[in-house]
C-alpha cells in the first residue's frame, strides 16, 4: 500500500516478470486491453464501480479474519512458523503498531542451511503502507522465519495464514490470471552478478488517485531461474516509502504483495 503520486521501481540481478495492477480506494481495478475479455478475478475488498475504459478487480486473497496480531520486538527478536505437510503457499501481513517504521526479514528455510526465500522490508510507516504477501514454495514443510533488525525501537506486528489445500487452489489460479492478464507486465532482464553493476531498471507511475498497488514477480517464463530484486516505492525523486529487497528460489516461489 503506498501515497497517492508515487512510483513503483524494479531492478533485478536475473531475468524476472513484473506486473503491477492498481487500487482506488476499496477496490481495484486493471487498465482493460481491447483485446482482453472481462475477467472476474479480484485481489482486493468491496468493490465499487470502475471508470471508463478500466476492469474491475474484487477481492478474495484477504478475507477481513486474516489480521496482523503477533507483535515481534526490535532488538533482532524473531519468531518461527513450521509449514504443515500439505502447505504449498502461505500469507504472511507485516504492520507496525503507532505507525513506527518497520525494519523486518522474512526468510523461508528448508532445513538447517538452505534458504530458498529472503525479504528484507524497509518501511517509513509500517501502519499506512502495510505489505500482504503471498508466497509459493514446493511441499518440504519449510520454516517461515520473520525477525525484526537491531534497533529495539522499532517492533512489527505480523501475521502469518496457511491456507487449505482448496484455497490454495483457488489462489493460484487468481494470482496466475492477474499475473497473465495484468496489462503494465514488463521483462526486468537481470545484470552482472561478478562485478555487481545490477540489472536494468523499470518504473510504474501511478495515478494520483489509487492507494493501493499490488505486485506480482516471477521467473517461470524467463528461464525459471531463482532471481534478486529491488522494489521501491518512490514519493518524489529522493523519498522512498517503501523498500523491498527480494530473494526468491525461481518458478516455484512466485511472489505477490
Amino acid at each position: 500500500q503506498q501515497s497517492p503520486g508515487t512510483m513503483n521501481m524494479f531492478s533485478a540481478t536475473r531475468n524476472i516478470f513484473a506486473v503491477l495492477s492498481l487500487t482506488s480506494g476499496s477496490a481495484g481495478f486493471y487498465i482493460k486491453p481491447g483485446a482482453v475479455s472481462h475477467r472476474s478475478s479480484a485481489l482486493f475488498m468491496n468493490a465499487v464501480s470502475p471508470p471508463p475504459g478500466w476492469q474491475e478487480v474484487k477481492g478474495e486473497l484477504w478475507s477481513p479474519d486474516k489480521k496482523a496480531d503477533i507483535r515481534i520486538e526490535g532488538g533482532k527478536t524473531l519468531k518461527t512458523f513450521q509449514m504443515p505437510s500439505h502447505a504449498e503457499r502461505v500469507q504472511y501481513m507485516l504492520t507496525s503498531p503507532a505507525g513506527r517504521p518497520i525494519k523486518a526479514k522474512v526468510e523461508l528455510w528448508i532445513g538447517p542451511i538452505r534458504c530458498t526465500h529472503e525479504l528484507i522490508y524497509d518501511c517509513m510507516n509500517g501502519k499506512s503502507f502495510p505489505l500482504r504477501a503471498t508466497l509459493g514454495f514446493k511441499k518440504l514443510s519449510p520454516v517461515l522465519k520473520i525477525s525484526t533488525d537491531g534497533s529495539f525501537e522499532f517492533p512489527l506486528e505480523c501475521g502469518v495464514f496457511v491456507p487449505s489445500p482448496e484455497e490454495s487452489e483457488k489462489i493460484i489460479d487468481i494470482t496466475k490470471n492477474m499475473f497473465y492478464s495484468a496489462p503494465m507486465k514488463d521483462r526486468v532482464q537481470g545484470g552482472s552478478t561478478i562485478d555487481n553493476k545490477g540489472g536494468a531498471i523499470r518504473s510504474f507511475n501511478i495515478d494520483p488517485t489509487w492507494d493501493k498497488t499490488q505486485i506480482m514477480v516471477w521467473s517461470t517464463d524467463v528461464g525459471k531461474k531463482s532471481f534478486k530484486t529491488n522494489i521501491e516505492i518512490l514519493q518524489g525523486p529522493n523519498n522512498a516509502k517503501q523498500h523491498l529487497n527480494l530473494r526468491c528460489g525461481g518458478a516455484t516461489q512466485p511472489y505477490h504483495a
